[in-house]
This record gives structure tokens, sequence and C-alpha cells, in this order.
């Protein structure tokens, strides 16, 4: 039941501030690109071929914890921006030659696109950071199987973790 009013909430929530919703193709697709470059690095690098399941695994999971974390991000950014440019004045929209409800769509959609670009700027440099962190130093005396999981595993962990926080 709680889970039903929290939808809710969301719906009714994204349909006051116009939040887009559209976004999910682009977060999977730029989370399972970043995804299979550790894979590409062990596989060629460090020729582990025989671990395909390890990888689809792994893949599979930094790819949705990535998508989570993009998603929260592009949220927040969204509903903080959206905060100060509401304060703008009410008769912008007149300086631009637009009618008020085209300039609020088009400062929705500015908006949008500017806290998706901040979401995946943030969220790729700060897997990428833990990422070569883990595997290129803090795992870099263990098995390399063992290695490639861990790090891409902590790293997507840490990545939707801080995404909450930071």
């Amino acid at each position: 039941m709680a889970e039903d009013d929290n939808m809710e909430f969301l719906d009714k929530s994204q349909k006051e501030t116009g939040m887009p919703t559209d976004h999910t193709a682009t977060y999977y697709g730029v989370a399972l690109g970043l995804s299979v470059l550790p894979v590409f690095l062990f596989y060629t690098v460090y020729k582990l071929e025989d671990i395909g399941v390890v990888y689809l695994i792994v893949t599979t999971i930094s790819t949705f914890l990535l998508k989570i974390a993009y998603q929260k991000v592009m949220e927040r950014e969204y509903h903080r921006l959206w905060a100060f440019r509401k304060q703008d004045s009410a008769n912008a929209h007149k300086k631009y030659g637009m009618s008020k409800t085209d300039y609020e769509n088009r400062r929705k959609e500015i908006t949008s696109y500017e806290s998706l670009m901040f979401s995946l700027f943030r969220n790729n440099l700060t897997y990428v950071m833990f990422f070569l962190f883990f595997a290129f130093y803090a795992f870099k005396d263990i098995n390399q199987e063992f290695a490639y999981a861990v790090s891409v595993g902590a790293s997507s962990v840490l990545v939707w973790k801080f995404s909450g926080w930071l």
C-alpha cells in the first residue's frame, strides 16, 4: 500500500514540475557503454577470455545501478535548477517573442537537458575514478578475475550510493 502511495506522489510530482520521464533509454545506453569498457580492458589487456558469465552478470548489475544513479541525480538536479528558474521575472517570455506557455515548456526542456548532462558527467566521472583506483591500485595484487568483479561491482555500488548523498 505504501508503495502505491509513493508511485502516486512521484506521478503527481512529475506532472506538476514537468519533469521529463523519457530518458530511460539514454540512461541504459550510457550505463551499458560505461559498464562494457572494463570488460574490454580485462578481456584484451589481461587476456581474461574464459569468464564470460562473470562479465555478463557484473555488467548487467553495473548497468542497472548506474541507471538508477543517473536518474536520481538528474531528478534532484532538475528540481534544484527549476526552483531557481521559477523565480525569474514574469515578463521574460516577451523578451524572446514567445508565449508564456511556449517559454515555460522551452525552459523545462533546457533544464531537463542540463540536468541530464550534469548527471551523466558526474556519475561517469565518479565511476571511472573509482574503477581506476580499485582495478589498478587497491586490487592490483590479487587474482584478475576477482579484481574485475570487485572493481566494477564496488565502483557501481559506490556511484549508486553517492548519487543519493551528493
